[in-house]
């Protein structure tokens, strides 16, 4: 017991070593227009050559408490497809890989991509790389890209409703912050929250007669270029 002890104690006293991941992957976060291709680009950290394996998954109930993830049945046309699947990628080098959306949606759609190293059997390569021991150890990550398809032709539509906010349109909402005003004295809640086409937002006060909501959000495909809409109860 006392051996065991002594060895604890040495443990914790050696040095950590540094944790590095192994990729990077930009942006986190792509929109997808009907009829065109947005890009990912996937960058190596590592020396080493590795295989890349992408995986789509389709977010149900997205930005909500409800929110999980399915896989895309086959030869669903409303999914999306991401090209190259598989690849190798040269230690330091970086590839772009394509997002295309398969077919129209009526309403924004959310997906998420996976990138992840795989061996190189799994990616039908000759040779496996080989990792040799080091100081600093590799970490193979799961980088996943939040991917919006946007319909062709995009509405905006909120409304107040037994105190919510409510998407009626078919674009996604990214709420900022909302500004409840009554009379001259006004009161700014920031949010930070999507709220999908047919889902709701529950807001931190009870909109009276009278009053006047303020909404400010961003929309997908303009980036952190806001909009502001004003609602009466």
């Amino acid at each position: 017991m006392r051996a065991h002890r002594v060895t604890l104690l040495l443990l914790f006293l050696l040095p950590a070593a540094p944790v590095l991941a192994n990729l990077d992957v930009h942006p986190m976060r792509v929109h997808v227009d009907a009829g065109r291709t947005s890009s990912i680009r996937v960058q190596a950290q590592s020396p080493r050559t590795q295989y890349i394996r992408a995986t789509v998954r389709r977010v149900v109930a997205p930005a909500t408490d409800e929110e999980h993830e399915v896989e895309p049945p086959a030869g669903d046309a409303s999914a999306i497809a991401v090209t190259p699947g598989m690849f190798a990628l040269a230690g330091g080098g970086s590839r772009l890989v394509r997002v295309i959306a398969l077919a129209p949606v009526t309403e924004e759609t959310a997906f998420r991509v996976y990138f992840e190293g795989v061996r190189g059997a799994e990616a039908g390569a000759d040779v496996e790389p080989v990792e040799t021991a080091s100081a600093t150890i590799g970490v193979s990550l799961v980088w996943g890209v939040l991917v919006n398809v946007l319909p062709a032709d995009g509405q905006v539509d909120m409304r107040l409703a037994e105190g919510r906010l409510v998407n009626r349109g078919t674009l996604r909402l990214g709420i900022r912050r909302i500004q409840h005003c009554v009379a001259t004295v006004c009161s700014t809640h920031d949010i930070e929250r999507s709220v999908y086409p047919g889902a709701a937002l529950a807001l931190p006060f009870q909109p009276t007669a009278g009053s006047r909501v303020r909404v400010d959000y961003r929309l997908s495909r303009d980036g952190y270029r806001e909009h502001q809409q004003t609602l009466l109860p």
